[in-house]
C-alpha cells in the first residue's frame, strides 16, 4: 500500500477505535439511567468477550513470568471487573459529556503523575502545558458542584475520577510487562469472568431479565465484542501503521465526541461549562500526548 494511503489508513482505524469508546461512554450512560444496572452490564461485557478470547489465553498462559502475581491483580482490578462496574455506577450519576471529561479526558494526566512518581519517567514542557488545559477542563466541570455541595454529582464525579486513575495504572503496568494487547485483554477479560460472573448470579436485583430483545442484543454487543475486542485490536493496527504518538493524539478527541454523541442518543444537551470543560481537556489531550518529551 502507497505511503499516503497507509497513512489514511492508520488515522481512519484511529477513527474507528475512538468511535466505539466515545459510544460506549453514552451506551453505558443510557442503559444504567434506563433498565440495566452497571453489575448487569460488567456480566455481559466479561461473559461475551471471556468467551471470545478463552482460547487466546488457553494457548498462550497468563504471562505470569512478565506480569506476577501483582502485576496479574492489578491489570485485573484497573481494567476489568471493578474498572468496569465503577466506570458504570460514574455515568450513572454523571453525564457522558461529563464522564467523557473525567474518565478518558483525565487518564493522559494521572499516566503522566503515576509515571513521574514509579519511574521518574520526564514529562516534555508542552506536554505540561496539555495537563494544566486537562487540569483546568476538570475545574470548570467540578468547581461549581464543589461549591453548591451537590452530593451524588459529586459522587460521580469522584467515581469517573478514580476509574481514570485505575485505567492508567493499567495502561503503565501492561506497557511494564510488554505483553501484546489482544493477550492481555484476553486475560483481563477471562479471569475477571471467572471471578465476577459466578458473584452476579448471586447478586439480588439482577435486571439482566427485564430488557427487551433489542436492548439486551445492544448492549451485549457493545459491551462484549465491539468495547473489549474490535476497539482494541483497530487501535493497536493504527499504532502499528502512525506510532503511537501519532495514534494516541486521535484520543484527543473523545471528550468532544462523547458530548456530541450524547445529544442525540441520550438527549443530554452541554451547558457551556461543560463544553468547555471538555474542549479544555481535548486540547489538552491532544498536547500530552502528542508532545509527550517535548
Amino acid at each position: 500500500m502507497p505511503r499516503p494511503w497507509r497513512v489514511l489508513a492508520g488515522c481512519a482505524l484511529a477513527l474507528v477505535a475512538v468511535a466505539i469508546w466515545s459510544g460506549w461512554l453514552v451506551i453505558t450512560r443510557l442503559a444504567v439511567t434506563s433498565t440495566l444496572t452497571a453489575e448487569d452490564l460488567a456480566a455481559l461485557r466479561f461473559g461475551a468477550s471471556a468467551l471470545i478470547l478463552l482460547p487466546v489465553v488457553w494457548r498462550r498462559g497468563l504471562e505470569l513470568d512478565r506480569f506476577g502475581w501483582r502485576g496479574l491483580a492489578l491489570i485485573v482490578i484497573c481494567a476489568g471487573a471493578p474498572y468496569v462496574l465503577l466506570a458504570s455506577h460514574g455515568l450513572a450519576l454523571a453525564t457522558a459529556a461529563e464522564a467523557g471529561v473525567l474518565i478518558p479526558g483525565t487518564i493522559p494526566l494521572f499516566v503522566a503523575l503515576i509515571s513521574a512518581f514509579t519511574v521518574r519517567e520526564r514529562v516534555g514542557r508542552v506536554a505540561r502545558i496539555g495537563l494544566g488545559l486537562i487540569i483546568a477542563g476538570i475545574a470548570v466541570i467540578v468547581v461549581p458542584a464543589l461549591l453548591r455541595a451537590v452530593g451524588w454529582q459529586l459522587a460521580g464525579y469522584a467515581i469517573c475520577l478514580v476509574s481514570a486513575v485505575m485505567w492508567a495504572a493499567y495502561t503503565i503496568e501492561a506497557r511494564r510487562a510488554g505483553v501484546d494487547a489482544l493477550h492481555a485483554t484476553g486475560i483481563i477479560m477471562v479471569v475477571s469472568g471467572a471471578l465476577f460472573l459466578p458473584i452476579y448470579l448471586l447478586l439480588p436485583g439482577q435486571r439482566l431479565w427485564e430488557a427487551s430483545p433489542a436492548e439486551f442484543w445492544l448492549q451485549l454487543i457493545y459491551q462484549g465484542p465491539l468495547t473489549g475486542i474490535v476497539a482494541l485490536l483497530v487501535y493497536t493496527r493504527a499504532v502499528a501503521i502512525l506510532g503511537a504518538t501519532r495514534a494516541s493524539s486521535f484520543t484527543a478527541l473523545l471528550p468532544l465526541s462523547a458530548m456530541l454523541l450524547a445529544i442525540p442518543v441520550v438527549g443530554e444537551r452541554p451547558d457551556l461549562r461543560t463544553a468547555i470543560g471538555a474542549v479544555s481537556a481535548a486540547l489538552g489531550v491532544l498536547l500530552a500526548t502528542a508532545f509527550a518529551r517535548r
